[in-house]
């Protein structure tokens, strides 16, 4: 009698997909929309869409710019896919214009568009316009896929003002560009390199205006993609949630030959986020070094003071039991000019380039 060896099946291991969009702790509506639409060929698309213009202004701008670009996304294949994103966020920025024209209601609302397509044989595309990000984490490395379309970080770009001081620039939520706002929008459209374990990551700025991207790559790492945007949600929450908070997840399985390459990886930054750790720390050293500076010079100018009181006094006392009137006080009658301080900035001044306020 013989036996027939039988196979066992092979575990077919899916892309997997995750979304949530929170209100937050202090607004009182949710002006976030996001969304995740799939082919019958398997090409998805992430959405995320983070309104502004009031609560109803915002909240219609975003739903209006995830409708229009999945509509065009479901029922037009003809276009590459980059073609695609660009000509759904152009169509997105003209449908929510015109509806701002015609609503005196909706006047001035526009929103943030980030989108990633992933499409059947395997490549992904990047489509965005505002400050909304995408990122691909990949073997412990967390790479922004986008550039914020706004004023602070337009600043950080030239040099104007460093890292630290662009998370807490008064100005920080206003942005260069949006969906909807003006008849005409620039899109930045990028094909990206998609690779077995990627992880890629949209969000609005109500979780990277309060997480850092070392905490997201973190939680991404060792977390399947619901449990990861649970979790990041309720970071963003527990330090104050000031804004609306969405983000999503795309995971592209790992190669089985390989291992999951993410199990053992550690978790460590781009060479982008490299650069600006550094750069902070250079920063903190001038500014230890300058407040020494301070310190000393004040020590400095106390002591010399100090030492004019009494050689005045001396002189005075001096001239009064020599009958002869004192000699004026140097100290009083020569009036220091203050210091050009060099590291003040005129907090007051209107920038050339305006943002529009979120």
């Amino acid at each position: 009698m013989t036996s027939e060896a039988t196979e066992e099946p092979e575990v077919v291991v899916e892309i997997e997909v995750a979304s949530k969009t929170d209100v937050g702790q202090v607004r009182s509506a949710n002006e976030d929309s996001c969304d995740i639409f799939e082919r019958t060929d398997g090409t998805r698309l992430l959405i995320v869409a983070d309104g502004m213009g009031g609560h109803q202004g915002g909240a219609t701008a975003s739903q209006t710019a995830v409708a229009t670009i999945a509509d065009l996304f479901t029922n037009d294949s003809s276009n590459s896919s980059e073609e695609l994103m660009k000509n759904a966020i152009h169509r997105a920025n003209q449908r929510i214009f015109e509806m701002a024209q015609n609503d005196p209601a909706l006047e001035g609302m526009g929103t943030t568009v980030v989108t990633f397509l992933l499409d059947r044989n395997g490549q992904g595309f990047v489509a965005h316009v505002g400050d909304s990000r995408a990122y691909r984490y990949r073997q412990g490395q967390l790479e922004p896929l986008t550039i914020d379309h706004s004023v602070v970080a337009e600043m950080h770009r030239r040099g104007l003002i460093s890292a630290d001081e662009a998370a807490v620039h008064p100005r920080r939520n206003e942005i260069l560009r949006s969906v909807g706002v003006l008849a005409e929008v620039e899109v930045d459209v990028a094909e990206v390199d998609v690779a077995p374990g990627d992880r890629f990551l949209l969000c609005s700025d109500g979780l990277t205006g309060v997480v850092s991207d070392e905490e997201i790559a973190a939680v991404i790492q060792t977390e399947s993609p619901e449990s990861a945007i649970d979790k990041l949600i309720q970071t963003a929450n527990d330090r104050g949630g000031p804004d609306n908070i969405t983000v999503q997840i795309l995971s592209i399985p790992a190669d089985r030959e390989e291992g999951d390459p993410e199990a053992t990886a550690p978790v460590e930054l781009s060479e982008v986020g490299i650069q600006a750790i550094e750069t902070k720390r250079r920063e903190r050293k001038r500014a230890r070094a300058f407040a020494i500076g301070l310190i000393a010079a004040a020590v400095c100018l106390g002591l010399y003071f100090a030492w004019l009181t009494l050689w005045s006094s001396g002189e005075s006392d001096r001239a009064g039991s020599e009958g002869t009137p004192s000699a004026p006080n140097r100290a009083e009658a020569t009036e220091t000019p203050p210091a050009d301080d060099r590291f003040e900035t005129e907090t007051g001044a209107e920038p050339r380039r305006r943002g529009i306020p979120r």
